[in-house]
């Protein structure tokens, strides 16, 4: 048996480690060695590192990565634990990110590829229309963006009988018996519109733009400070699930983010305090980086001047100087996030400042 994850099975785990011993060396190779033993991993990512540990692993093969979460799923881990979802991410894409934290095992394992693509259904068509049926309602937004949702279908049917089992009894839960919150969670669907909640009052719209357009191309924000609420509609779903992935139940500023997908509907402020914005984007395609502690800082005219300016709005590990450019090593993900905010495109000595994740 495993215990209820937040979505459906998936491909790609996502794994959040906390409270691993510093001396601890988190790498690939070690949750290769831990996952592998599952089945043949096609990519594994690392994409946070701090207090809370962050990563992917996708296999070839849903039963593998079935099998893994129910055997590794709060695993102990030298006093730290490790908790494993099933990722709403299609694929992961180490193109788009930094290639040091990613590695791509497809080389390694094509002769496991030939054979994991041979798919087995089951023939209980009633079982088969009834979980297409709770597929098709509960991710309509993903059906629609995505060719092959039938191969999709006929692996989720490609469990052993136990855990076939287990999930028809899962997606029969009766959802008015359980709190709204997990209620909410659990109705979410996949869309290019985010709900933020809990956001600090010190934050404006434009510090929610300069954080989460580094996950994608925005299209509109509305931001409803007297509701400490935001909305921010992205270009495509995929851009929005990256975003959700990355800065959901992080620390901006004083508050936690709760993010949620939200049903595409028209963004309209309803009060003199509400900020609306809206970005013309010419499908312009960006380099998407993990969440880092290390930051660098260009179009700097006055290096030391602008880091005493920065030192005022989180804490610095270590600073290192260099002409026009400073690289920083912040002391959290949330220092991170607070310099993202207040100074990306901040203009300083008639040069706009450009941020980016190392």
């Amino acid at each position: 048996m495993y215990n209820n994850s937040r979505d459906p099975p998936s491909q790609i785990l996502l794994l959040i480690l906390t409270q691993l011993p510093p001396s601890f060396p988190l790498t690939n190779e070690y949750l290769h060695k831990k996952f592998n033993e599952f089945g043949d991993i096609k990519k594994i990512l690392i994409f946070e590192r701090g207090k809370t540990n962050k990563a992917f692993v996708e296999y070839h093969n849903l039963k593998s990565a079935i099998s893994a979460r129910k055997q590794l799923n709060g695993l102990n881990i030298q006093g730290g634990k490790m908790i494993i979802h099933f990722s709403r991410l299609k694929n992961l894409n180490l193109e788009i990110v930094d290639n040091s934290r990613g590695t791509d095992y497809t080389q390694a394992s094509s002769n496991s590829q030939n054979s994991d693509s041979i798919l087995h259904s089951k023939t209980d068509d009633n079982i088969r229309v009834n979980l297409t049926n709770h597929i098709s309602q509960s991710s309509s937004s993903r059906a629609n963006s995505s060719p092959v949702r039938n191969e999709d279908i006929n692996r989720l049917l490609d469990y052993d009988d136990d855990d076939f089992d287990i999930w028809k009894q899962e997606i029969q839960l009766n959802l008015t018996d359980m709190h709204p919150e997990i209620q909410t969670l659990l109705r979410q669907k996949q869309s290019k519109l985010l709900r933020i909640a809990s956001v600090d009052s010190k934050v404006t719209a434009k510090m929610i733009y300069n954080v989460f357009s580094k996950f994608g191309n925005i299209e509109e924000i509305l931001y409803q400070k007297q509701q400490q609420k935001a909305y921010v509609k992205f270009q495509t779903i995929n851009q929005a699930t990256i975003a959700k992935e990355y800065l959901n139940n992080t620390q901006f500023f004083d508050s936690i983010l709760r993010i949620y997908f939200e049903p595409l509907q028209p963004l309209q402020p309803t009060s003199l305090q509400d900020e609306y914005m809206i970005y013309y984007n010419e499908n312009c395609t960006q380099k998407i980086m993990p969440l880092s502690p290390n930051l660098i800082i260009t179009g700097v005219q006055d290096p030391t001047e602008i880091s005493e300016l920065i030192k005022m709005f989180a804490k610095i590990k270590d600073i290192k100087i260099h002409v026009n450019c400073l690289q920083l090593s912040m002391c959290s993900i949330a220092d991170t996030l607070k310099i993202m905010a207040v100074f990306s495109d901040y203009e300083f000595k008639n040069q706009k400042l450009n941020i980016i994740l190392k």
